[in-house]
Parts: C-alpha cells; structure tokens; sequence
C-alpha cells in the first residue's frame, strides 16, 4: 500500500466518487500514484477509463461513434477526446495520464495507424500512447491469460488472436471488402431479405416479420421495402434512418428462442461463421491441440438463448477440441486498462482484477436478471 493510500485510509476521508456508482476512495486524488487510460471505441458508442496502477477505477466517460471509417475523422477523434476528458474529470485528474491505451474500431491498416497515432498522440491526454483494433482489447478483458483468440460481432465483425509466443493475428475487418460477414449491419440486412421472401412467398412465414414491423413502426412489408429504398436516394422526402436497423438483431434471437426455424437457421448459420472465423485464427497459430480461450466479444453475442454459443462451440471443438468458448467477464474498455497497465510493467494479478470488480462504474456491470 502506498504512503498516499495508507494515509488517506487513515484518514477517513469521504468518497467523492459515490454519487457516480464507484467504489473507490482515490478517484479525486493525483498523487505519486500512476495513472492510465484505456478506451474502446466502436461504431456505435466510445468507452474510457482511468486507473491507478493497482486497477482502482478512478472515472468513467462515454461518447458516440469512435470509428473513423463510419463518423468521420474529426467527428471520431472528437468523441475519443470527449469521452477520455469526461473519464479525466471524474477522477479529478488532469491530463497527460501516464499511459493511454486506444482499442480504435476501423484501425484495421497499415495506413489507419500512420492516420490515427498522431492525432492521438497530439491530443496531449496521455504522455505515451499505444493503439489497437478493439479486437485486442476485447480479447484482453476475456482472457485469464495473455494469449487466446477472440471473435467480434457489434455492429461489424472482426476477430484476431495472440500466440503464447506472443504472434499477433489480426484480421483487417473491413466488411465484404475482405471477406467478413456476420457483424450486426449484416444480420439485420439478411432479417430483411428473409422476410421480404416470406412476403413474396419465396420464403418460409416467420414470425420476424410482425416482430421487426412492430419496432419499426411500419404497417406493411410493402412500406418497409419502399422506405429502404427511398432511403438510398438524398431527393425522397422522409428519409428513413437505416441505423436503426441495428435494432433489430435482438429480435433475431427472441425469435429463434421462441421456436421460429428461419430465425433458428440464421443463427446456426452466424455461430458457424464465427466458428469458421476463430478456427481460422487458431490454425493460423498453432493452436488446435491447446485448450485456447476463444472470446467472443460484442452485442451480437448478448443475444437472448444458448443456441448462437453452442453452435460456435460445435464448430470450433471440431478443429480445436479443448478449446473454451465464452464472453468476456468485463466490457472491452477494461481490457484496455489491463494492456496500459501492462504497457507501464505493472502484473495485472487477482489483487488488480479484484480491484477492477470493486470500482467498476455501474455502466459496465452485467446486468443482472430480473
């Protein structure tokens, strides 16, 4: 325990941090203790931590779309910035943190590195600075240790993986560009072509259609294939938002859960894309006779019935049979925690894990069942 510590758990002194759902009496101290910054951003939303070197988690701040290649640059790095201040601010912190480690959506290439470091890097939040593709630090906060496999399914779809002799793999995730399908943005095109054709009668009837017309507030298939095509062209009046078409994924699994065989056979046909995905990375590092954790991180994942996971491990057992399959305990953003403190040497042991549980703000706990 550090001087700074003991003294202030003498002391007694009241937690400004409870309001905000930490539990964690250092969030508004900025002492000898090192400080670090792990974010994750994504498509759709912007996570950022800060942590003391003992994995106290001192404040939390989120944002909008983090991923260049859908928001923009300057509307991306805006969110990044946004998010990391609000963290700062909440752990009574000024910038620069010690270390600040981005897990980026859309740094896929050579060329986004080139792009994205410097401005990071000019954003002064952290003296030094480390990016990744969200894969690594999604597959960091699943792993228990520092090698594994990990599979992600948000909005898009990526995955990667890290030998024991520390090789990296990382897909380039750019869509159908490189041969990617099974993301969000893919699942909820193909609930549409499967009930445009249960409509035209090429299709077998599933209950997903009067599920996705219920929640998009539309009276027919009709209106839905004359909204979506409207939507293409700038000089249609009542343009419809095709982001929200993200929301129906989860309508996918209800459906499937309740019986429903066309929504049933498009999550066999998901889990065995991310199967095939993971086995790929696993022969790709020599895995197949090792008992490799595969990860499996993002909100397709999240989805309601076991079938999406049992199907995954179905296929991934048939390459790598002592493989474990399963979701991450933490949200991606901590595992960008986990490889800042690793970046400044710091053992990521049961003492930081326990730590991390302690403070997490109550926006990265699971939720838990009603």
């Amino acid at each position: 325990m550090s001087l700074i510590r003991s003294n202030l758990a003498r002391s007694g002194s009241p937690d400004p941090g409870q309001k905000r759902g930490f539990d964690n009496p250092l969030r508004a101290i900025v002492g000898p203790l090192s400080l670090v910054l792990g974010v994750d951003a994504g498509a759709t939303k912007t996570f950022a931590l800060v942590a003391d070197e003992d994995g106290h988690i001192l404040g939390f701040g989120q944002g909008g779309s983090g991923n260049h290649q859908v928001a923009g640059l300057e509307p991306a790095l805006a969110e990044i910035r946004r998010s990391s201040e609000e963290a700062l601010a909440q752990a009574g912190a000024s910038p620069p943190v010690d270390f600040g480690f981005f897990g980026l959506a859309g740094a896929d290439l050579p060329v986004d590195f080139a792009l994205l470091t410097p401005t990071v890097e000019g954003m002064g939040i952290a003296r030094r600075v480390r990016i990744k593709n969200d894969t690594m630090v999604a597959l960091r906060a699943g792993l228990k240790r520092s090698w594994g496999v990990a599979v992600i399914s948000g909005a898009g779809f990526n995955a990667g993986g890290i030998g024991p002799d520390g090789q990296e793999i990382q897909l380039p995730g750019l869509g159908t560009l490189s041969g990617d399908w099974g993301g969000g943005g893919d699942i909820a095109q193909e609930v549409i072509r499967l009930i445009c054709r249960a409509w035209d009668g090429r299709g077998q009837p599933t209950m997903l259609t009067e599920m996705v017309l219920t929640a998009l507030g539309l009276p027919s298939v009709e209106e839905l294939i004359a909204q979506l095509y409207q939507s293409q062209f700038d000089y249609y009046p009542g343009q419809f938002d095709q982001r929200r078409l993200l929301a129906l994924v989860p309508l996918l699994f209800q459906a499937a859960y309740g019986g429903d065989q066309v929504a049933q056979d498009l999550v066999v046909r998901v889990g065995t894309e991310v199967g095939t995905t993971a086995n790929a990375i696993i022969k790709r590092l020599g895995l197949e006779t090792t008992d490799v954790e595969v990860v499996l991180g993002g909100s397709v994942f999240k989805g309601s019935g076991p079938l999406l996971v049992d199907t995954i491990t179905q296929v991934v057992h048939r390459i790598a049979p002592q493989a474990t399959i399963g979701l991450p305990e933490f949200e991606p953003v901590v595992g960008a925690i986990f490889l800042a403190l690793e970046s400044l040497g710091v053992e990521v042991n049961e003492a930081v894990y326990a730590n991390v549980r302690a403070s997490l703000p109550d926006e990265l706990r699971p939720e838990q069942p009603s």
